[in-house]
């Protein structure tokens, strides 16, 4: 465990060599030159104060002046270095992370819950960056600073000294057994505002379903009993802070009184002078800097390191395999039509039972099928595993005789193009959404494609025609607009091998006549797979297929279906009714 720490942080430090060297070197001389104070100022009340104002005086203010000066000046770029480098270093690993993310696989997201991810991505996150500037120029000051005022200290008188330092190892326990259970409380905090955000986030997403019944008492209530769990962890830590901040300002009065007593008694003994007991308190004042230093530096490094372990959490976990080495071919085939085989497929999902066992599909080059079947039965999931969204737990799938294992994922989802019934929009213009999938089109070209998909006249009559942002995920448009934008998407993208999951359901029927016939432009000449609970947009597939629990119970053209007067003839007869 420690060995991981070290290694992230010299892995962290090593991207910034300049910038941590300055901070390194510019605290070691700002804690040095904060040492040289209180000794000129004994030498003035010792040697040169009982002789009355002298140049010698003036010589050595001037020189104060100066230590002070210079410290003021490396304290402010040592700041402004050090915490840049921390900042950089924090978005270094929000964009290493993010990029984890990206590449995770389905299955992961499957489990996830967003919120979570967002804490981590953003709060967690933000901890760091403070974290690795407070380590090196702290741990240096304060170790330069406490060393260098209690060897002055003995130096000055080591009786006093001996106290002050029982006093001070006292104290160093103390705080240590706190920091255990600020090490706990904030990764529990951190727990904690995950799950708030997750929730608050759902709420938001589901705002529309959540006014529809009226449930906006349901959704806050669940907002407080999570904003519960956390203000309690909150409230535990801040009695623990409290403890810490409250028992150095009480160390720190009883450490003044001691040497004010004992230093007292000292000099009536003629053992001790009152320059020496100055200096003696100015040391130790500084000497108590670096306690308040170092218990904040505590409260940081663990803030931050509640944030670096849920952070490296994430990390650790395996990336898909769809990204693996042994993805190294492009999708080849120069000719529009693809041919594809499921071959011996088994599949489940993580947790649940089978949904595929030894499954087994051709489709030709060109074939146009469309898929059946009651909700669960694996429709849309046999087109995902198509995409390579999951791994396989057995069998393989090929594309003109390739196993899509060995195939690049960006060349093989280049090549198929899928439109869902669940459309998602992105909150940018009408434009950009259309050319998500390829962001090098020409205006005319997305124009085109919006045509093609009869979706030109509405945009055209959006405030900013095709400028005009739609709002996050679409809100500002209707279920058929977002619809055909998704459509549009997909005629611009232009793929080799097309799946339509229910991709027209959400529109009406005059709107999804027009989109058939687009459709079948766009069929022409590709592989296409539709899935659809509207059997009317299947009927002139060359074959269609009923699936049920993962098996073909039925398969054929329309006509050749109802005649079997099964599943399909039933599906059939009660869409008719």
């Amino acid at each position: 465990m420690l060995k991981d720490k070290l290694k992230f942080f010299a892995e962290s430090y090593s991207a910034h060599k300049k910038a941590f060297s300055f901070v390194v070197v510019g605290s070691l001389l700002g804690a040095g030159l904060g040492l040289l104070s209180p000794m000129l100022i004994r030498h003035v009340m010792d040697e040169l104060l009982p002789h009355g104002i002298s140049a010698e005086m003036i010589l050595t203010a001037g020189a104060l002046l100066t230590i002070y000066a210079t410290n003021y000046f490396l304290n402010y770029k040592v700041e402004v270095v050090g915490r840049g480098m921390g900042a950089k270093i924090e978005f270094t690993m929000r964009e290493k992370l993010f990029r984890h993310l990206l590449r995770m696989g389905y299955s992961f997201y499957d489990n996830a819950q967003s919120g979570q991810l967002l804490s981590r991505l953003v709060n967690d996150i933000s901890e760091v960056g403070g974290l690795m500037f407070a380590i090196p120029h702290l741990f240096i000051t304060c170790s330069i600073t406490m060393l260098g005022s209690v060897t002055l200290l003995f130096w000055l008188n080591w009786q006093l000294a001996t106290v002050v330092t029982a006093l001070l190892i006292i104290k160093t326990f103390t705080t240590i057994k706190l920091n255990c259970d600020m090490k706990k409380m904030f990764m529990r905090a951190r727990e904690n505002t995950g799950d708030l955000s997750g929730q608050i986030s759902e709420s938001l997403q589901g705002i529309r379903l959540v006014k529809i019944f009226s449930n906006e008492n349901k959704e806050l209530d669940k907002m407080i009993r999570a904003g519960k769990n956390l203000l309690s962890i909150q409230e535990h830590s801040f009695r623990t802070i409290g403890k810490l901040h409250g028992g150095v300002e009480f160390f720190s009065n009883v450490m003044n009184l001691t040497i004010i007593v004992l230093g007292g008694a000292l000099i009536s003994l003629g053992q001790m002078k009152i320059s020496d007991l100055v200096a003696f308190l100015l040391y130790m004042m500084m000497c108590m800097r670096p306690v308040f230093q170092l218990m904040m530096l505590t409260e940081v490094y663990q803030r931050g390191m509640a944030g670096v372990e849920r952070y490296r959490e994430l990390m650790t976990l395996p990336e898909s395999t769809e990204i693996s080495a042994e993805r190294v071919a492009e999708l080849e085939g120069a000719v529009d039509e693809q041919s594809i085989e499921f071959s011996h497929v088994n599949f489940g999902y993580e947790g649940s039972a089978q949904i595929f066992n030894d499954f087994n599909l051709n489709i030709a080059a060109g074939e146009h099928v469309g898929i059946v079947g009651m909700t669960g039965g694996g429709k849309t999931t046999l087109c995902e595993l198509l995409l390579g969204m999951y791994d396989l737990n057995g069998g393989k799938i090929s594309i003109n005789g390739r196993d899509i294992k060995t195939v690049r994922t960006d060349s093989l989802r280049k090549e198929i193009g899928m439109i869902q019934q669940d459309t998602f929009l992105f909150s940018a213009s009408v434009k950009d959404n259309i050319a998500y999938g390829r962001e090098d089109a020409t205006d005319e070209e997305i124009i085109n494609a919006a045509k093609l998909a009869e979706a030109h006249e509405f945009i055209s009559g959006l405030p900013q025609g095709y400028d005009t942002f739609i709002g996050e995920r679409g809100v500002k448009l209707s279920g058929g607009q977002k619809q055909r934008l998704a459509i549009a998407r997909m005629f611009l993208r232009n793929p080799k091998i097309l799946i339509l999951d229910e991709a027209t359901s959400a529109l009406d029927n005059e709107t999804e006549r027009q989109i058939q016939r687009a459709m079948q432009k766009l069929s022409e000449n590709r592989t296409t797979i539709t899935v659809a609970h509207r059997l009317a947009t299947i009927r002139n597939s060359n074959r269609i297929l009923v699936l049920e629990h993962g098996n073909i119970t039925e398969e054929g053209t329309h006509e050749n279906l109802m005649k079997l007067r099964g599943v399909y003839y039933n599906l059939s007869t009660n869409a008719a009714a």
